[in-house]
């Protein structure tokens, strides 16, 4: 059994080690081993026995909880203490993890969660349970290949006779399904005007056309004949997309008080053109995860979105769209670069 377990390990490896696999990722597989420092009154001969065991757990998104993991474990041919008796013991869980980055590669995790112990040959105070488990670990994502190290501590509860193991585990964590983020909003494409020769009675009267809205686009080319004055527009008298130049520190989705006006000539244009609506963007650098980062790139647009409806501005006109590390306007292996892609841009609509 072990070595068809240790072979299946170095197979799967294989494949993930020969591709490209990402961290954004729908579910991670992972292989482990352990050892079981058991409760006296198991009565068992080894208080200190071998375990094998797999987890499939399912990565969430937006969610206090980061995964929810199922997990097999297995030891085989447990003998009793002061007799020929052996047992092999399968336990199966259900457990919550919560992850705690502390750099871009190390994170620490905690875990909780119910299961059930399942004996071949019950004895004396060694009996099928309802288990409890509880622990802490620490993982490792290894750069390029997906592929993390993950060593944890447990303690294991066996509710029937209130039997009290200790479990120490390693395992490696392959990343299965990627994750394909949908674009909610998609970018329009300018259409391109080719120049036309404009006869002289053309020219007469575009030269006595008005500009209405006073965009400086005339009339008879404005193609958004009512926005207001003081607006950016393009060529078209549309208005333009808004980059508000609003940049964050690493790891923190604070507005400085330094945008203080930059927030407030962006407030009162929302406020002095009324048809106006905003999608606001926002972007991280590639420090941490793929999924860290997305949940931080939306915090970072909701900091916005809620200045501008204190503001005043109607919920109704604002949407927020975080972007994660997905769209970056510089490289990421400088500090300039990365000062660059923590931002937020504003999508103007009319």
């Amino acid at each position: 059994m072990k070595k068809i377990f240790l072979s299946s390990i170095l197979c799967v490896s294989s494949i993930f080690a020969a591709s490209d696999p990402s961290k954004t990722y729908n579910y991670e597989l992972t292989a482990f081993t352990s050892g079981i420092l058991t409760d006296s009154k198991a009565g068992l001969k080894d208080d200190n026995y071998f375990n094998l065991g797999i987890s499939l757990a399912k990565n969430l998104n937006d969610s206090f909880i980061n995964q929810i993991e199922l997990a097999y474990m297995r030891s085989d041919n447990v003998q009793y203490e002061g007799s020929n008796i052996t047992t092999n013991i399968n336990r199966i869980f259900l457990n919550a993890i919560k992850r705690f980055e502390l750099t871009d590669r190390l994170a620490a995790y905690g875990l909780a969660g119910i299961g059930y112990q399942d004996l071949t040959q019950e004895l004396n105070k060694h009996q099928n349970s309802a288990i409890f488990n509880y622990g802490i670990g620490l993982r490792y994502d290894i750069p390029y290949y997906g592929i993390a190290l993950k060593g944890d501590i447990r303690h294991l509860i066996a509710l029937k006779e209130n039997q009290n193991d200790l479990m120490y585990t390693i395992g490696l964590g392959m990343p299965l399904g990627k994750n394909y983020k949908k674009t909610e909003i998609a970018a329009k494409i300018p259409i391109v005007v080719e120049p036309k020769v404009v006869k002289f009675e053309e020219v007469k009267k575009l030269a006595i056309s008005n500009d209405d809205d006073n965009d400086g686009v005339i009339n008879s080319l404005d193609k958004c004949p009512k926005t207001s004055s003081g607006v950016i527009v393009n060529k078209d008298g549309c208005v333009e997309t808004v980059d508000l130049k609003i940049y964050f520190d690493n790891n923190s989705s604070n507005i400085k008080a330094s945008y203080e006006s930059t927030l407030i000539q962006f407030t009162n244009m929302m406020k002095n053109n009324k048809s106006l609506t905003a999608v606001i963007e926002a972007h991280t650098d590639s420090k941490g995860s793929d999924s860290y980062n997305q949940v931080l790139s939306e915090k970072r647009a909701n900091s916005v979105l809620t200045y501008l409806k204190n503001s005043g501005i109607n919920s109704s006109r604002l949407k927020a769209i975080g972007y994660g590390e997905s769209q970056p306007i510089a490289s990421n292996d400088s500090e300039e670069g990365k000062a660059l892609n923590r931002r937020v841009t504003a999508l103007i609509n009319q």
